[in-house]
């Protein structure tokens, strides 16, 4: 077969979806065009393009070559990630807590990246940089280690052995920071390696998936938790101690201050088991503001060392550009 469709819930918000992936409009592994999203994918029997046509009522996908039964359960998934059809807004707009929320977006959803390993990617290169200069070099690392599809032009992103035999060096020779690049490498390198598997990392749960990345050199909570909430698509993580969550329940709540960690902590139990969607809706308030100019979430990395300005990896439920300010210690994660 050479397509699909997949039915799309009610109330389906297709321009949140297709901004959350058009958010490079520069990218060379994804591109968004109307209703049409394109990105190169890795199957079962090699690389074949996705051409993703979405409207209020059905996504079909169609591919540029037949795929075989392993192949279109595979593909299958993927698209249903990007969909963010794992998402549960109705079981978030139940809560009480969340109504005020839910009225400004209903149907809200989460979409995912093409895989985990993407997810990771982004983490470990949004770390201490704004969203644009994120992309820049996300753009540089898929250049080097990424493979053409040649009737589209795009790159199909790399695959954990692809990154993890990259030389830091030349990274570091398109602007990535040393550090950066050799988070980047050797967290490729353990996850090509199978440690961790971020297959079994799925199946163990957030908490388990959580304590599996935080064990990589690079990778603190914040980060982990990104990856969890863009990645592994878990309903109920909350990046507290983030700096946008910390507005968004201030302005939520009107509060006269930032709610600190705690306090947030506190705040983000009563959206449980649906604190991905909180967060999500959070960030997304910021923009409801007059005059808000479109930014991303912030964090506060739980640690015991000077604090510093620094910015964040890119999570929020739609493009962002431009700088953010992120409250971190002054070691480098």
């Amino acid at each position: 077969m050479t397509g699909f469709a997949v039915p799309l819930p009610a109330r389906y918000r297709v321009a949140d979806t297709l901004a959350y992936h058009g958010r490079d409009p520069l990218s060379l592994s994804e591109r968004v065009e109307g209703m049409r999203f394109e990105k190169p994918l890795w199957l079962p029997g090699g690389m074949a393009l996705l051409s993703l046509e979405i409207n209020g009522h059905a996504a079909v996908a169609r591919f540029d070559r037949v795929l075989d039964e392993a192949e279109r359960i595979e593909a299958t998934h993927i698209v249903e990630r990007l969909l963010g059809l794992s998402s549960d807004p109705d079981g978030f707009e139940a809560l009480a807590a969340s109504a005020k929320l839910a009225a400004a977006r209903p149907g809200l959803r989460i979409p995912l990246t093409a895989t985990l390993f993407e997810a990771v990617c982004w983490a470990v290169i949004g770390q201490q940089i704004n969203l644009t200069f994120a992309a820049t070099l996300r753009r540089e690392m898929i250049a080097l280690a990424g493979t053409l599809h040649p009737g589209s032009g795009l790159l199909a992103h790399p695959e954990p052995a692809a990154v993890a035999a990259l030389d830091p060096a030349d990274l570091a020779a398109r602007r990535f920071s040393r550090s950066k690049a050799r988070y980047l490498v050797e967290t490729s390198a353990a996850i090509a390696a199978g440690m961790p598997s971020l297959e079994d990392l799925t199946a163990a749960g957030p908490d388990a998936a959580e304590a599996a990345l935080t064990a990589l050199r690079g990778i603190g909570p914040w980060t982990a938790r990104y990856i969890l909430l863009r990645g592994f698509g878990f309903p109920d993580v909350a990046p507290v101690g983030d700096s946008g969550l910390a507005t968004g329940l201030e302005r939520l709540y009107g509060l006269g201050t930032r709610p600190d960690i705690a306090e947030q902590e506190a705040a983000m139990r009563a959206f449980a088991p649906h604190r991905s969607l909180a967060t999500a809706h959070l960030w997304a308030s910021l923009e409801d503001q007059p005059g808000a100019k479109s930014r991303k979430p912030t964090t506060l990395v739980n640690r015991p060392d000077a604090i510093v300005a620094k910015s964040v990896p890119p999570a929020t439920a739609g493009p962002v550009s431009g700088p953010s300010v992120q409250l971190k210690r002054s070691r480098s994660p």
